[in-house]
């Protein structure tokens, strides 16, 4: 099970303590004319609160940890999703000292309450929503394969490219272009076939009339412009210096 598969299922236990939790709330604080057992409620409300910031710190851990060692710079979604789970973690420690320790303002942890819950639904469908929707309910492994990469990608460039070296389209130039080939591109394309893997085969690529997905004439111009502004899901190699692109279309000109 993939880390962003495992992460969702652990979102969506926390959308259905959630909604438990404002069931209970409701059942104890909405049922004016009928009589409801509120010692049973508020224990189910408790212990649904406790597992919900369990998981939540469970989860929190391995998305810390995962933005660590990528050294990834966040997304506009990802930068939401830390937002909201920042103003959960505030309201909920707002929420505990006001019924352990400030009851004087005991009227507001019912809107705490509402607040956590409609955040939550927004936290979990930045996240975990959108990811099952794009992996189809987690069964196309090929969107954690190009996330995987995107982030190694980053790293790679955050490092720095390797040392320039000047191009000439022979032997050495060629040799360069397998040795970062194999670094950077090779976890999603084979050289030896036209099978795809998370990205196409390249075998023959510069032989065929079109690059294979843009359909663009297969030409080493049009090949460079899609390292750098990629089509598709293809993370963009445009760290890449001129020379080192060139080596790489040497390399890929004898496939």
């Amino acid at each position: 099970m993939s880390i962003y598969l495992f992460k969702s299922i652990l979102s969506v236990v926390i959308i259905l303590l959630t909604i438990i939790s404002m069931y209970t709330m409701l059942e104890m604080l909405g049922r004016s004319q009928v009589k409801v057992d509120v010692r049973k409620y508020k224990k189910i409300h408790k212990a649904a609160g406790f597992l919900y910031i369990g998981i939540f710190m469970i989860a929190s851990y391995f998305c810390l940890y995962y933005i660590y060692i990528s050294r990834a710079e966040l997304t506009p979604r990802s930068n939401l999703h830390s937002i909201l789970s920042l103003s959960i973690l505030v309201l909920f420690g707002m929420k505990l000292l006001i019924t352990r320790v400030y009851k004087q303002f005991h009227n507001y942890v019912n809107i705490y309450g509402l607040l956590i819950a409609l955040i939550t639904f927004g936290m979990v469908g930045s996240s975990a929503g959108y990811y099952l929707i794009v992996s189809r309910l987690g069964t196309d492994i090929s969107f954690d394969k190009i996330a995987q990469y995107k982030h190694w990608a980053s790293t790679q460039k955050r490092g720095g490219a390797p040392e320039e070296s000047a191009f000439a389209a022979g032997p050495e130039s060629i040799s360069r272009g397998e040795v970062i080939f194999k670094s950077k591109c090779s976890f999603c394309h084979d050289t030896k076939s036209t099978e795809t893997i998370v990205g196409p085969g390249l075998k023959g690529i510069l032989k065929n009339r079109e690059l294979p997905f843009s359909r663009k004439p297969a030409t080493p111009d049009n090949l460079r412009n899609q390292l750098v502004k990629p089509f598709g899901r293809m993370p963009s190699f445009d760290y890449l210096t001129k020379e080192e692109m060139d080596d790489v279309i040497a390399f890929l000109s004898t496939l």
